[in-house]
């Protein structure tokens, strides 16, 4: 069964030199790519420039902007229909207004940005045609308590037609994970909640949300 995984950061630009993105290395999402090539998964990675680096072995694919990721992930569904895809990127939330191609100068005082928001790509997969096990991440605020992280990725869950939701709690990275599906599965290591969610895309995989 093909799967196809994002991992790393889109990079937003803002002018010809700076960028807008977030702290994320693609470190999980590579980590699950190898583990399904390991037991005989076809795998194909949509990384983000460090994601790649992590995983040079890995058919891979390199994305830009949010809007570039979206056109690769709809081409590889479209293409893969029957296939199963984990969305672990994090996905940036805004782009400019408008792109000049001019670079901004240095030594401003104060600079305002306007930024505007891109599409939520995780509420389109499904209406690309997927038909099998669609995982998507969330990574809730430091203050959430279990019983919100929960009620946050149920509502992912049904707005994006996710079969599971990889659930986290920001600053908690390495434990304390939730895989949200009809009934939430609590793991105290970050390492057991993605062996987890390996052996669920591994071939008799659910096909269904």
């Amino acid at each position: 069964m093909a799967v196809l995984i994002t991992a790393g950061a889109t990079r937003n630009p803002v002018d010809a030199v700076r960028l807008l993105t977030a702290k994320s290395s693609g470190r999980t999402g590579v980590g699950i790519a190898r583990a399904l090539v390991a037991r005989g998964q076809s795998v194909h990675l949509l990384g983000s420039a460090e994601a790649c680096l992590r995983g040079p072995e890995l058919s891979q694919e390199e994305y830009g902007s949010t809007r570039d990721l979206m056109a690769r992930m709809e081409r590889w569904v479209r293409d893969n229909p029957s296939g199963h895809v984990v969305h672990a990127c994090a996905v940036g939330d805004y782009e400019m207004a408008s792109e000049e191609g001019r670079k901004i100068p240095s030594g401003l005082d104060r600079l305002v940005l306007e930024l505007v928001r891109t599409p939520k790509i995780a509420d389109h997969v499904r209406s690309w045609g997927l038909q099998g096990t669609y995982v998507t991440f969330k990574a809730a605020g430091p203050k959430t308590t279990d019983a919100d992280l929960v009620r946050i990725a149920a509502a992912q869950r049904e707005r994006t037609g996710s079969t599971l939701v990889f659930a986290n709690v920001l600053g908690r990275l390495g434990t304390r994970v939730a895989l949200v599906g009809e009934q939430p599965r609590w793991f105290d290591e970050r390492a057991d909640a993605v062996a987890a969610l390996v052996s669920v895309l591994s071939d008799d995989a659910p096909t269904s949300p």
